[in-house]
């Protein structure tokens, strides 16, 4: 009897540790499927997060190209009389290009950095009207005071050159020639001053008004050198 009752009391404890090793590898099996579905939730996330990046880089790629050919067809546009522009020149081959980092917004913020710079130089150099930048309303009337600035100087060395061919030094002829010149150009000497001064300040191109503009400040300027040198 006292076997028997050993007996069962060991088929009692194998049962009980069976038990106890089918619901430790039932939770063991549970936690493991957890563990998985949350980390291809990850996964799943990080795919989404990877294909937007690449949408909006794609995207700002796309942006950069157009603003790339239009501005490079308005620059041929702007060529010389017999010059004909090129295509557009091809992007840089992928081994020298900078190797461009996926795993963050890098790239996304680059491209979009370029094309705002783009943008940007655009519309500093041309507006919707024509193919240079429009003057402000308070340069204009500077013109002719650019244009008077430079005939003076012009006159009084013209008057110089004069003077000094009028005292009879060696080649008398030739300063007075020079200085007569001098006189008839003075009025045209604030074209290249005011040309440079719109280019550098406002991108814009010096037109037949600035002219006009400009040579009339000249002919006032000379006019009052003469005046007050007689």
């Amino acid at each position: 009897m006292s076997d028997y009752q050993r007996l069962i009391q060991e088929l009692a404890g194998t049962v009980t540790r069976r038990v106890a090793d089918l619901t430790a590898a039932e939770r063991a099996y549970h936690d493991g499927i957890a563990a998985a579905e949350a980390e291809l939730r990850r996964a799943e996330a990080a795919a989404a997060e990877a294909d937007r990046r690449a949408a909006a880089a794609a995207s700002a790629v796309v942006e950069v190209d157009n603003t790339a050919e239009r501005l490079w067809a308005e620059f041929r546009g702007r060529t010389w009389p017999g010059q004909r522009g090129g295509s557009a020149p091809e992007p840089a081959p992928v081994t020298v290009q900078p190797t461009l980092d996926l795993d963050d917004n890098t790239t996304t913020r680059t491209l979009n950095r370029v094309a705002r710079q783009i943008e940007a130089a655009r519309r500093a150099d041309t507006d919707f009207v024509g193919n240079h930048a429009r003057l402000p309303l308070r340069v204009p009337p500077l013109l002719p005071l650019v244009g008077a600035a430079a005939t003076a100087v012009a006159g009084l060395l013209a008057s110089g050159l004069v003077a000094m061919a009028d005292a009879g030094p060696p080649g008398a002829g030739l300063l007075r020639a020079a200085g007569w010149l001098a006189y008839f150009a003075a009025p045209f000497a604030g074209i290249p001053l005011a040309a440079v001064w719109l280019k550098r300040r406002w991108a814009a191109r010096l037109d037949t008004g600035g002219v006009a503009l400009t040579i009339f400040g000249g002919l006032w300027s000379l006019c009052a050198v003469i005046i007050a040198l007689s």
